[in-house]
């Protein structure tokens, strides 16, 4: 089975060959390359080539392609800071209210940001080398909808917001926007080559708003996202970061195919709740990938492998971004570790 039909067969709940490889690694994949994030963030070709790089020395089955968490911030006008060795990030002390953001959004259209060009360009240079060489490739749309307009607002301002009664239709209408653009980077990342978008609402998880926000905010959101992506025959990825034990039930009702789920959030719950839903990327944690001898990460590896063999169902890797300074030989002992028991 190649790499490509390995993770598209798993991404239908199939059984492939073995459990497939995939590391959110751009991090670790610019300072392995001697590149600066400053450097990375930049240039289209430099992103190509560190990932590639990265993908020929751990013979990974596919590609992540990520910059940072602010690629849809900064193209919808929030403030954001980039700094030369640490990847951007948005400000959360932001100018605008709610109902400015709002109506600023109404204009936005990300092909006009030179940011968003220059992620699509590398999208774009990569898909040629994957279909070339039996890669799978994952393009990130950056934010989901909670989570873009949490950036955009400021995590303290709209965490103040959500339990406001008297903010309920300013929130929806922000939602309502922030939606709109997660779709067109969607659409944008596709058309660019990916054979699968995915997006980050990590600030839906139960370790950041409670289950009743995220049922009143997320999820509706959540819904028509992954409705409309199926209409356009988009397959595509959530990672939620933190505990999610107490809404898995609910997000096996989004119509999303596939969650990315980190260390916190108890993987056999998962594998329960979601089985017939979605499938599952992760969960290894990166700290223990980043600071763990290989033999404890290939023992790591092991339970989870254990836990899914031959029932199809995960691909697996780190739950989150792998930290820059990750030892390669732990990344060698994940890929040993998938060959040996997947």
């Amino acid at each position: 089975m190649s790499r490509i039909e390995r993770i598209q067969t798993y991404l239908t709940g199939a059984v492939p060959d073995r459990i497939p490889v995939m590391t959110h690694n751009f991090l670790m994949a610019a300072r392995q390359a001697g590149v600066t994030m400053a450097q990375y963030r930049e240039r289209a070709d430099v992103i190509a080539k560190c990932l590639i790089d990265a993908c020929r020395t751990y013979e990974t089955d596919g590609i992540l392609v990520d910059v940072d968490t602010a690629l849809l911030s900064s193209a919808c006008g929030a403030l954001v800071v980039y700094p030369e060795d640490i990847a951007a990030v948005t400000l959360d002390k932001q100018s605008r209210s709610i109902q400015q953001i709002t109506e600023d959004l109404a204009e936005v259209d990300l092909l006009k940001s030179d940011r968003i060009r220059i992620y699509l360009d590398a999208v774009n240079q990569l898909s040629e080398w994957c279909r070339k060489n039996d890669v799978f490739l994952r393009a990130n749309a950056d934010q989901g909808p909670f989570s873009l307009g949490c950036l955009l607002v400021g995590m303290e301002e709209f965490m103040m917001l959500l339990p406001d009664e008297e903010e309920e239709e300013n929130l929806n209408a922000l939602m309502e926007q922030t939606l709109r653009i997660c779709l067109q980077m969607h659409q944008l990342c596709y058309e660019a080559g990916g054979h699968m978008t995915s997006y980050g609402n990590s600030s839906e998880g139960c370790s950041v708003v409670s289950p009743g926000i995220f049922r009143k905010y997320g999820l509706p959101f959540e819904i028509r996202l992954n409705r409309e992506l199926k209409e356009r025959g988009i397959p595509t990825m959530c990672h939620i970061c933190g505990w999610t034990d107490p809404i898995l039930e609910d997000l096996a009702r989004t119509g999303c195919p596939a969650y990315e789920f980190d260390a916190k959030t108890d993987i056999c719950k998962v594998k329960e709740t979601g089985r017939g839903h979605f499938v599952i990327s992760g969960n290894l944690d990166p700290v223990m990938l980043a600071s763990a001898e290989p033999d404890t990460v290939r023992e790591e590896a092991k339970k989870l492998l254990d836990l899914f063999r031959g029932e199809g169902g995960l691909m697996i890797g780190p739950g989150c971004a792998l930290a820059p300074d990750t030892p390669g030989a732990n990344i060698h002992a994940l890929i040993d570790a998938a060959h040996e028991w997947g």
